[in-house]
């Protein structure tokens, strides 16, 4: 991966205009999110994730979400979200 975002440790609707800004000025680009300080999300902050991953794989290029936090997990399996669907691979089983 070449480029690195780092996620807010609140990623929630405040969070997430800044980070979609964030996302489309490295879109075309092969592109690792780090989420391993990811204290609280919120549905929009993952529904910006998956936006984000469905475009990036659309243009066949690499989207990846790094170490991924218990919260940024707990989110997804609260919303019955798989991890692979915001980019998190191999998916921890976080719809379990």
């Amino acid at each position: 991966m070449d480029d690195k975002l780092l996620l807010p440790a609140r990623f929630d609707s405040a969070a997430a205009q800044t980070v979609t800004e964030n996302l489309m000025v490295r879109r075309g680009r092969p592109l690792t999110v780090g989420a391993g300080q990811v204290a609280f999300a919120g549905a929009l902050g993952l529904q910006v994730l998956i936006a984000a991953r469905r475009q990036w794989a659309q243009s066949d290029i690499a989207f990846e979400v790094s170490e991924p936090s218990d919260a940024l997990l707990d989110a997804c399996r609260a919303l019955g979200i798989a991890g692979s669907e915001i980019g998190i691979s191999p998916d921890p089983e976080v719809a379990a």
